[in-house]
């Protein structure tokens, strides 16, 4: 477990959420984490939002720690960890609800061609359109009908007189997409599992990833808090993850510990 020094260098404002910057010299790449001693009782999982040569951004809910550091502060580090995201594709496609969408932002320019599904519960609380690059193809999702089509993804139900349902567009997209990354709430990807499967016919291992967000406090494995059961057996979000394989992510999968929350 790799031990680095991160420098803290500011934490701005962006609604609903905070931005917050940190220098190091081996960031972690998307879908990877850090384990960042914060002063808190345990480590905190710290996930890129963006990255480059100097260090990376990441995400926090108000009040959380590291929105209280003073610029300058040296960070005790463990990482980079876990196993993320391998895009090796042209035609991307990007899964997200609104409150997960910042852990795919990395994946915005991995691909030459690239297309977002964001889903929110109404259009206030969809991105503003700005934040993506002008060549995505952005589509917008709601659960209720405000905006967009109408959620939530995974839902075959017929919609009402004047809607269209979001899995009709979702099917297509996956038809032409190369490889397809998700961040959503761990608990709906059985039935996004089961659409892949419906759609595409023997899929590769590496077509459809799945991030899956939630405590990790230990990152070695140890305390089974973020203990999760797939095809493949018992697997441990910190050190098998937190990226898997989609198709591997079955109903059994809903037992694990409820996701943490990450405002987008």
């Amino acid at each position: 477990m790799k031990q680095q020094i991160a420098t803290f260098i500011a934490a701005r404002p962006s609604p609903p959420a905070w931005k917050v910057r940190f220098e190091l010299a081996h960031s972690p790449q998307p879908g990877m984490y850090v384990l960042a001693d914060l002063g808190e009782t345990v480590r905190t999982p710290l996930f890129p939002t963006s990255i480059d040569e100097s260090g990376f951004d990441t995400i926090v809910p108000p009040g959380h720690p590291a929105t209280r550091l003073l610029p300058g502060t040296q960070v005790d580090v463990l990482g980079p960890q876990g196993h993320g995201f391998e895009v090796d594709a042209n035609r991307l496609l990007l899964i997200a609800d609104v409150e997960h969408l910042p852990l795919l932002i990395p994946l915005l320019d991995r691909a030459a061609s690239v297309a977002v599904i964001v889903e929110a519960m109404t259009r206030l609380q969809l991105p503003s359109p700005t934040i993506f690059p002008p060549n995505v193809e952005l589509i917008m999702v709601t659960l209720d009908g405000s905006l967009g089509y109408l959620g939530p993804l995974e839902s075959l139900d017929p919609a009402a007189m004047g809607f269209v349902r979001a899995s009709s567009v979702l099917k297509e997209l996956l038809i032409c997409a190369e490889q397809v990354c998700l961040a959503l709430h761990a608990v709906r990807y059985p039935d996004l599992a089961a659409i892949v499967y419906k759609t595409r016919l023997n899929p590769q291992s590496n077509f459809a990833q799945a991030i899956i967000h939630c405590p990790m406090p230990c990152g070695a494995g140890v305390c089974d808090i973020c203990n999760i059961t797939t095809k493949l057996g018992e697997k441990h979000v910190c050190i098998d993850g937190p990226v898997f394989n989609l198709l591997h992510l079955h109903k059994e999968s809903e037992n694990q510990q409820p996701p943490q929350k990450l405002d987008a």
